[in-house]
């Protein structure tokens, strides 16, 4: 997957989840930090992700210490460039 098609595929995400067309995101984006999704919202992104991209996020983690909710990180993992576990370690 390149950049620009884990970009497309958090644009689509977020359109579905959030039901807007409008969405206004740049890969500095933290769509935690930023109010984009709200915590249940946040689980059904990443499920919705989940199912576009075939990319799994392990329900152990916490996606807003991890910083995987930044639009940067997302595009790294889903392009491969970065593991699950380059973001933080997963709490036992």
């Amino acid at each position: 997957m390149t950049q620009h098609e884990a970009m497309n595929s958090i644009t689509i995400a977020l359109r579905k989840v959030l039901k807007r067309d409008n969405i206004d995101i740049t890969p500095e984006t933290d769509l935690a930090e930023k109010k984009v999704l709200d915590s249940l919202d946040r689980i059904v992104f990443l499920m919705e992700l989940s199912e576009l991209t075939g990319k799994e996020f392990p329900e152990e983690i916490d996606l807003v210490k991890t910083g995987i909710l930044k639009v940067h990180n997302l595009v790294d993992f889903l392009t491969g460039a970065k593991s699950i576990s380059d973001f933080a370690a997963i709490k036992p």
